[in-house]
Order: C-alpha cells, then sequence, then structure tokens
C-alpha cells in the first residue's frame, strides 16, 4: 500500500472534503464581493484610479490571498502531495491543475503590485482598472476550474468515472 495515500475512514474524508470545499466557496464569494465593489460591477461608477478606495484593495488583497492559499493548501495539497485515491479526481486534477497555477501566479504578482500603500504610485494607479479587469478574467477562469474539480470531488466514484470518459 501507497503510504502517501490517505488511509482515513471514507465518511471522514467526504467530511472534510465538504468542509475544505465550503470553506473555499465561502472565501470566493467574499473576494467576488470586493472585486466587484473594485472593478464597479455592483453598480458602482469607476472611471479612474482615483475612484477606487484604498482600504478597500488591500482588504481585497488579503482575501484574495486567502483565497488562493485555502485552495492550495486545504484541497489541491491531498492531490498534489498523491493522497488522492480517485483516478477520475488525479486524471482531471493533471489537466487543470496547471492553469489553475497560472491563475495562482497572476493573482499573487496583483497581490504583490498593490497590497501596500507604501508603493502606491501615480502609475500604479493608473493601471489598476486595467489590472482589475485581467484578474478579474483570471478569477472567473480559475471558478469554472475550481467547479469541475468541485463537482467530481461530490460526486460518487463511479459516476464521476463514468462522466470523464
Amino acid at each position: 500500500m501507497n503510504d502517501s495515500v490517505d488511509i482515513q475512514p471514507a465518511a471522514d474524508r467526504r467530511a472534510r472534503t465538504r468542509k475544505e470545499i465550503k470553506q473555499l466557496i465561502t472565501e470566493r464569494n467574499e473576494v467576488l464581493t470586493l472585486y466587484c465593489s473594485l472593478a464597479g460591477c455592483d453598480g458602482t461608477k469607476i472611471t479612474t484610479a482615483e475612484d477606487i478606495d484604498i482600504e478597500t484593495l488591500q482588504e481585497f488583497c488579503q482575501l484574495l490571498i486567502d483565497y488562493i492559499a485555502t485552495g492550495h493548501f486545504e484541497l489541491y495539497s491531498r492531490i498534489t502531495e498523491g493522497k488522492e485515491r480517485r483516478n477520475e479526481i488525479i486524471k482531471l486534477t493533471k489537466t487543470i491543475y496547471p492553469r489553475i497555477e497560472k491563475t495562482t501566479t497572476l493573482a499573487v504578482e496583483f497581490n504583490d503590485t498593490y497590497d501596500s500603500l507604501n508603493k502606491f504610485t501615480d502609475d500604479l494607479k493608473n493601471k489598476l482598472p486595467q489590472q482589475l479587469s485581467l484578474l478579474g478574467e483570471e478569477l472567473a477562469t480559475r471558478i469554472e476550474l475550481e467547479d469541475q474539480l468541485i463537482n467530481t470531488l461530490l460526486t460518487p466514484a463511479s459516476e464521476a468515472a463514468a462522466m470523464l470518459q
């Protein structure tokens, strides 16, 4: 038997997976709410970077990193560490994980650029609307990929295997 495979009872693994998914979705929703506030998709008129609340931006950056970390250290780590036993999830992850990593890189770069008032130059302010737009596209991609993984994780093994064929 592979020592890296999770040997917890199936019911415990499923309960843990559901808890991790719930946490991920909660954090995702918080990120999306603040994203919409920053990007103006909540009805707020954002025409220039001056219209963006800096405190909201910093809160968004923190939530964004928390959300990304939850995905990587809670949900994906079991898979990337070889502890996942279901072949359909391993197969799906091999397909989508490289793209999820790309969204992670962009999110971390966004955070590194905009998380501190000390670095918030006029040039960064002017680039912020475009950077938010790019980040929004990447988040949409990430959410689609995460939803594929979540649906597979929550589907009984026999059904998930049939769906991937």
